[in-house]
């Protein structure tokens, strides 16, 4: 049995939240749990020179957590975006449920509703994972809640990735909880996912949701009216993607919008080499242009009025996205 299967659903909880709290950490890292917030809020709307990259990093942060926040209801082995569709067969089923249930204390149950009774993940087939104060001494994390899988629609044999194949699924948390010694997150909501391949060398994807939201801490943060779009080659490496929504947070005290002029191109697991997002409020704005793998631009709009009146250089280092 593959043992990763049951690694990656604290990793990646913790790391996920991290990601959607950066704001509010004001510049955080991707570590294993939220920083807490600074005692003075700098990142105030509406947007000026001295927050635009705390906002950017909010910004960026936030829809890289919207792909990796999937894998935690993702106990069935379904293909995800960023994971491996070269054909490899994944574990089935039940051997991941068996692996996945193994707390040091406390209980998480899955619970599979096979529509057609056929063994196998298809169209209608249902899914919830119950954590029961599920402690897991490596990370020292303890998980309760519940994350489901609904709205199951299967064409081809998406799990073992023969082609053609796709799928489209709901992945919701209600309540789901993280704690450690320090930080307690909690997150509601749901997200959409949609998947095809027609050779397992370019995987298409989306992810949206009308309501994503996360508390840490007693801080809430949430994205809505939100689409990431994707698109993989694993034969050039490449990641083309974009993201529109809106991003609201306790931090900024207020919302943005954000939208993609140019989609992101990334060459493997550097950063991204091109593309252009324009996040505004409502009487200010930063447009974000990536210059090379290297280097990012902020041109920051006091007052919409067309005119750039700041700009700023930062490397893709000082952003420390997720």
């Amino acid at each position: 049995m593959n043992d990763s299967y049951i690694s990656k659903i604290p990793a990646c909880l913790l790391t996920c939240v991290a990601l959607l709290i950066t704001l509010a950490a004001c510049g955080g890292s991707s570590g294993g749990s939220a920083a807490t917030p600074p005692p003075v809020n700098t990142a105030v709307l509406p947007i000026t020179g001295d927050n635009a990259q705390d906002i950017t990093e909010a910004v960026f942060d936030a829809v890289t957590a919207s792909a990796d926040l999937i894998d935690i209801g993702d106990v069935v082995g379904l293909p995800v975006i960023g994971s491996d569709s070269s054909g490899a067969t994944k574990p089935a089923f039940r051997d991941v449920l068996i692996q996945v249930t193994a707390c040091d204390t406390g209980e998480l149950t899955t619970t599979w509703s096979d529509a057609d009774d056929n063994l196998q993940v298809s169209t209608g087939d249902t899914f919830e994972t119950q954590f029961e104060m599920c402690f897991l001494q490596d990370p020292g994390v303890t998980f309760d809640g519940i994350s489901t899988i609904d709205n199951l629609v299967v064409t081809g044999d998406p799990v073992n990735q023969i082609v053609p194949w796709s799928l489209a699924a709901t992945f919701a948390y209600v309540d789901l909880t993280a704690g450690d010694a320090d930080d307690t997150v909690i997150i509601n909501g749901d997200l959409d996912l949609d998947l095809s391949s027609d050779d397992n060398i370019v995987l298409n994807g989306t992810v949206g949701t009308e309501l994503l939201a996360v508390e840490v801490n007693g801080a809430n943060e949430s994205l809505t009216d939100y689409l990431m779009t994707q698109v993989i080659d694993q034969n050039a490496l490449t990641t083309v993607l974009g993201a529109d929504g809106v991003y609201t947070s306790d931090t900024l005290d207020g919302s943005v919008t954000f939208e993609t002029l140019e989609d992101f191109v990334v060459m493997g697991d550097d950063n991204p080499s091109s593309g252009q997002l324009l996040i505004s409020d409502t009487s200010s704005s930063v447009l974000v242009t990536v210059l090379d793998n290297l280097n990012v631009q902020l041109d920051v709009d006091l007052d919409l009025d067309g005119t750039i009146d700041e700009s700023i250089m930062v490397t893709w280092a000082e952003l420390d996205i997720g």
